[in-house]
């Protein structure tokens, strides 16, 4: 009976750790089932290294790394699965869409105001690949004469950080033009 009494204690002393669990599981169940799908995984590969680790006489330090490690990894392919854009993504998109749907109302459905507005805006994503490349080539041949290639990539980071930066902030600005 002593050891039914302890179980019983010990579950109610977890009880609002396992309603949170629940919760929290039933939660990611609805929004999101690949997040599901790698804690599950997750914790059978922390389970399965645990066992692996006992068998082969791993240092628990060590056996604490590799799983830090496992779990990591797994929460980095989540991440990247979650907020991978489809291939399609472009720089500038939600402001193309904005100009797309504001600045053409007025127009005629004769008129090619549309595809002007898509042709400025691909013209402007083209030539920033080119730069993008050009640079590229600079800093490849920094690299190969032995030069300080770092000051060569400094700018066109720069640059693909402050498009970048723009690019957020624009989306910001303008918000969800695809609700119109």
């Amino acid at each position: 009976m002593n050891i039914l009494e302890y179980l019983w204690r010990s579950l109610l002393t977890m009880a609002p750790f396992l309603i949170a669990c629940a919760v929290f599981l039933g939660t990611i169940c609805l929004k999101s089932p690949i997040l599901l799908f790698c804690l599950l995984f997750g914790s059978l590969i922390v389970v399965v290294m645990q066992q692996i680790g006992q068998q082969v006489n791993l240092p628990k330090r060590h056996l604490i790394l590799l799983q830090i490690f496992a779990a990591a990894t797994i929460l980095c392919a989540f991440w990247l699965d979650y907020f991978a854009d489809p291939a399609q993504a472009q720089f500038f998109r939600k402001a193309e869409d904005f100009f797309k749907n504001n600045l053409t109302q007025a127009a005629t459905a004769d008129s090619n105001t549309q595809a002007a507005v898509s042709l400025i805006f691909n013209v402007l994503r083209a030539l920033y690949l080119l730069y993008i490349a050009v640079s590229l080539i600079g800093v490849i041949n920094a690299v190969r004469k032995d030069e300080d290639w770092q000051s060569v990539a400094r700018t066109p980071l720069l640059v693909v950080v402050a498009v970048t930066i723009a690019d957020v902030l624009t989306g910001f600005v303008i918000g969800d033009s695809s609700t119109n």
